[in-house]
């Protein structure tokens, strides 16, 4: 969702500190949720495609639940920081622009059970719910007609096999997997359809920053981003104990 020359990957050090703190928070959530669900995809679709006799099902879950948890801690932090950003003018609702509030809610929804899963134990387990919760999605291997298979993963001890997901798909399908969704605590997400939501407001707060820089001649100027020092280090003698 981001270009490599995009503006939040090229911000001036004379922009305001506490805006510029938000802006990367902002981008660095953006790169975790491109990522995971790149992840996600690939180890899903892998998951699909392989034979399940020979599938290392627990590692491959590890990968897959990972990645969703990521992208669901990641687009609360998206939300947050959007929502907080100072100096940010907020946007009036339009009827094709459905509010972030709502975008994210179930993400929010699933982050509080994950935060609070002691607490809210009965409640999972009373739904047949799992500690790290469900994954459900389409992996397409026919285009027309449109087959493929709908697969749930649910990681843990097994006392409730998880019903199938049987609502039709109406929408587009991002080939070869798509319609990924995480429920726990009895919320649901849909990973997939939420990234348009926030590709949009990328493409929005890009363009205000560019204007913003522009109006102060500061459009072209010099912008220092992402750095990795390396020093060289020797341990003195004696220095380096074994661990236990």
């Amino acid at each position: 969702m981001l270009a490599k020359d995009s503006m939040l990957r090229r911000l001036p050090a004379e922009v305001n500190p506490k805006q510029a703190l938000y802006i990367d928070g902002i981008r660095h959530s953006v790169e975790i949720i491109d990522l995971a669900y790149s992840r996600l995809r690939d180890t899903l679709t892998y998951i699909a495609t392989e034979d399940t006799g020979t599938l290392d099902l627990s590692t491959f879950s590890a990968h897959a639940f990972l990645d969703a948890w990521a992208m669901v801690d990641a687009i609360d932090r998206f939300r947050m920081l959007c929502q907080q950003m100072p100096g940010a003018k907020k946007s009036k609702p339009t009827p094709d622009a459905v509010p972030l509030e709502k975008v994210a809610q179930p993400f929010r929804d699933l982050r509080n059970v994950a935060d609070h899963l002691s607490t809210r134990a009965d409640f999972v387990i009373s739904r047949g719910g799992a500690a790290l919760g469900t994954l459900s999605w389409f992996t397409g291997f026919k285009v027309d007609p449109l087959t493929g298979w709908m697969c749930t993963l649910r990681p843990g001890t097994i006392r409730q096999v998880p019903k199938q997901n049987k609502e039709p798909i109406t929408m587009t399908v991002d080939w070869p997997t798509d319609h990924i969704c995480l429920s726990a605590g009895g919320y649901v997400a849909n990973l997939s359809t939420v990234l348009p939501h926030i590709a949009i407001r990328i493409g929005s707060l890009e363009a205000s920053i560019r204007n913003s820089l522009e109006k102060l001649g500061k459009l072209n100027a010099p912008a220092a981003s992402d750095l990795l020092t390396k020093d060289p280090y020797q341990l003195a003698p004696g220095q380096l104990q074994e661990k236990d």
